[in-house]
């Protein structure tokens, strides 16, 4: 009988954090971020959790030395993309170090008005994950056509939950 109490006991415990963790972390949608103007067509060369760079950054690549310089900040095995920089440029972006795996950075979107206007968007797992206790440094390259325009960023940061 006392055994059958401690089960039932253990069982009611296990629902309680159960519920605690599902009303800290609900997955709530929240609404996208978006930015004004005229949309700017993008493709994505690389991305990955291992750049070299340790603190959020965001570069603009206009020449070829710097193309080659970037491919080394993101330690990559493969030679760089063949760009024309005469019609193109090259945006990367850099979360910095994060303490887990599960952060991913991406480029959501690009637009054009009094200035080129790019979308950042920051993923990070929520309390509800477990993920792998290992430093990561998120990163993407996006290539895009190239302006005389100013470049500004947004940033949003979306949490991933794990409750199913």
């Amino acid at each position: 009988m006392k055994d059958a109490l401690v089960v039932v006991a253990l069982a009611l415990v296990a629902i309680a954090v159960g519920a605690v963790l599902y009303t800290k972390n609900p997955a709530a949608p929240s609404a996208p971020a978006t930015i004004a103007g005229t949309p700017v067509s993008f493709s994505t060369l690389a991305s990955g959790i291992e750049s070299s760079v340790k603190e959020p950054k965001n570069y603009l690549i206009t020449s070829e030395p710097g193309l080659q310089e970037l491919w080394q900040m993101i330690n990559s095995q493969d030679p760089p993309p063949i760009i024309d920089f005469t019609k193109n440029s090259v945006i990367a972006i850099f979360a910095g170090a994060e303490p887990t795996a599960g952060y991913e950075i991406k480029v959501s979107a690009i637009a054009d008005s009094a200035s080129r206007q790019v979308l950042i968007v920051l993923t990070k797992p929520g309390g509800s994950c477990i993920v792998p206790q290992i430093v990561t440094a998120p990163y993407e390259v996006v290539e895009l056509p190239a302006t005389a325009l100013p470049l500004t960023h947004q940033q949003a940061v979306e949490t991933t939950s794990c409750l199913q």
